[in-house]
């Protein structure tokens, strides 16, 4: 179902695209990481719906087999390993509830538990918002992000069907 003026993959792409900029210019910019994070997720089920879903040789020649959603949401996981990060985070947005992959969300700075002056887990200066996942590792949302709008807009230059 169009949404606005967004119809397809591509225009959520782009848009996913506009909210990396925007974070990239202020790494607390919480509104548009959230926004970006929830173009993402949704990429992989526009994808499957709009260009997947009904074309097999599509299918093969993105995944090597012809699968269902289940495979499709299976092999975007193994490609991108932190989408899991991705998923938790766009579902946590609506629902707020504790998941197993996001263990906490921290935005660094003064007062916060990634604080430290110049020896700790960021060191000292660092700006932006960051999430705890695993077994405490944590990762820069704004590396996220772009890691993950890397690897769509990739997908969309390799596969030019899903334009």
């Amino acid at each position: 179902m169009p949404v606005l003026n967004l119809t397809e993959p591509a225009h959520l792409l782009a848009k996913l695209k506009h909210e990396f900029e925007t974070l990239a210019a202020d790494h607390s910019n919480s509104y548009a990481a959230i926004n970006a994070i929830r173009d993402a997720y949704h990429l992989r089920e526009w994808i499957w719906h709009e260009r997947l879903k009904n074309d097999p040789v599509l299918q093969l020649a993105i995944m090597t087999k012809v699968g269902s959603e289940c495979d499709w949401n299976k092999y975007v996981n193994r490609q991108f390993t932190d989408f899991p990060v991705i998923r938790d985070l766009c579902n946590g947005s609506k629902h707020f509830v504790p998941n197993p992959k996001v263990q906490a969300t921290h935005r660094a700075g003064y007062g916060s538990p990634l604080f430290a002056y110049g020896n700790g887990v960021l060191g000292y200066g660092v700006t932006g918002l960051f999430v705890q996942v695993d077994a405490g590792r944590i990762i820069s949302v704004k590396h996220l992000v772009e890691s993950v709008c890397d690897f769509w807009a990739k997908m969309f230059k390799r596969f030019p069907q899903l334009t």
